[in-house]
């Protein structure tokens, strides 16, 4: 789960002194900066989520949930003069309900609900070469900060598309925050705006056992791995010359950094694991499991008097050929941003989302012989306003529609109202 908006995650410097004795985020950006000028960068992500559906569902009820990560960049250039390498270390901390269990739904209602206890979390080397055209990561990572994501899955309180798709965690050993397991990453920037990048990671059924709070290191003789490989490309369209010579001269350099253009982010991947799945017919298992997905998000439009204020589309679909292994073969995504929609507020986040996913015909002929009925399709619509109080701390009042929860049509469909709230250091 990334965080709110570009300008999230304040890097202030410890050139502000003595902020007001209220004002515990400054104080907070004013420590860190003093930790990070001597090469320790520490950082600090919270989500709050409170829902309730009084409408639809199998129940009607009310739900919190959290999440809290932690950790650190040690900057090993500064600390130990080691060129272009750092080391990130983290935990996690999880803890609240699960709305969608009362709902009956598979698209997780809070993108907050996640393996609910505390957990050990990364631990890892990375390595740049190429002024950071090369990049390496090396030890206990995940794969979700670094394939199938677009900058706009960090805005959803939905936990169908926050992050990352769903259907990559359901038809595969796919990792994400909370959960690291031992792996090696690559990414090649040859261009500005390309690159290719590729992971293995360990795939294995003990992940996310609460038992290990994430302390289980082993490699065992069951687990198997897991290959991602992804190309991106990353433009800005229109982006505006930067002047040179007797014309940089004559642009003020407020008008000269503010940003232009129309930033873009495409992306295709592939994934492959050869844990053994069961089927969900009969007895028997498939080593190897696959799948694919291909992401967009836009820039269609941005004030030219003010470039905060803008407009973006994103939208991808996930597929997975094995309908006997894979729970949700088919699935698809669509949404829009609008930032700075309320005059005065350009910080601020209007959005909206749609997600859309098809269960496996063998596994609804399965689900079927339970007699609860055959899962087809389910689907959510979900709208939010983001409020960027400080550049730390955030609300989002966020309204959510399940249709067909379950898949059945047994379950009718359920209203969410909820709020979620986050601060990031």
């Amino acid at each position: 789960m990334t965080l709110f908006t570009a300008t999230a995650g304040s890097d202030t410097s410890t050139s502000l002194k003595n902020p007001p004795f209220w004002d515990i985020p400054a104080w907070v950006n004013q420590e860190f900066g003093t930790m990070k000028d001597a090469g320790v960068k520490p950082f600090i992500t919270y989500f709050g989520v409170f829902q309730g559906n009084p409408i639809g569902g199998l129940d009607q009820s009310a739900a919190w949930s959290q999440e809290l990560t932690f950790g650190a960049t040690l900057d090993l250039e500064k600390l130990l003069k080691v060129p272009g390498a750092s080391m990130v270390i983290s935990g996690a901390d999880a803890a609240g309900s699960n709305i969608s269990d009362d709902i009956g739904n598979i698209f997780t209602a809070s993108q907050a609900y996640v393996t609910p206890t505390m957990m050990f979390y990364e631990l890892y080397w990375q390595q740049s070469f190429l002024d950071n055209a090369l990049q390496f990561r090396l030890g206990r990572i995940t794969a979700g900060d670094t394939f199938a994501t677009l900058p706009a899955f960090g805005l959803q309180v939905n936990g169908g598309i926050n992050g990352n798709p769903l259907t990559v965690f359901l038809n595969s050993e796919f990792t994400a925050s909370p959960n690291a397991t031992w792996g090696a990453y690559a990414k090649y920037t040859p261009t500005s705006d390309t690159y290719v990048s590729a992971g293995i990671y360990q795939a294995t059924e003990r992940l996310g056992l609460t038992a290990y709070h994430g302390l289980d290191f082993s490699i065992r003789s069951g687990d198997g791995i897991l290959l991602l490989g992804e190309v991106g490309w990353t433009p800005t369209l229109g982006q505006s010359p930067v002047p040179s010579g007797k014309d940089a001269k004559s642009v003020t350099p407020s008008v000269s950094s503010a940003p232009s253009g129309l930033p873009g982010t495409y992306v295709a991947g592939l994934y492959y694991s050869n844990l053994p799945e069961d089927e969900f017919l009969g007895d028997g298992t498939q080593q190897n499991s696959y799948g694919f997905y291909a992401l967009a998000q836009q820039m269609i439009w941005r004030n030219p008097a003010n470039p905060n204020i803008s407009f973006s589309l994103w939208g991808g679909a996930t597929g997975n050929p094995q309908p006997e292994i894979a729970t949700m073969p088919v699935m698809g995504f669509a949404g829009a941003i609008w930032q700075g929609l309320i005059p005065g507020r350009d910080q601020d986040q209007t959005l909206f989302s749609f997600l859309v996913g098809g269960w496996s015909s063998d596994y609804a002929d399965a689900y079927a012989t339970l007699g609860f009925g055959r899962p087809t399709t389910e689907s959510v619509l979900e709208w939010s306003y983001l409020i960027q109080l400080t550049p730390n701390l955030t609300v989002q009042p966020d309204i959510q529609y399940v249709l067909r929860p379950g898949g059945t049509g047994n379950i009718g469909d359920a209203l969410i109202l909820g709020v979620q709230v986050g601060a990031s250091f």
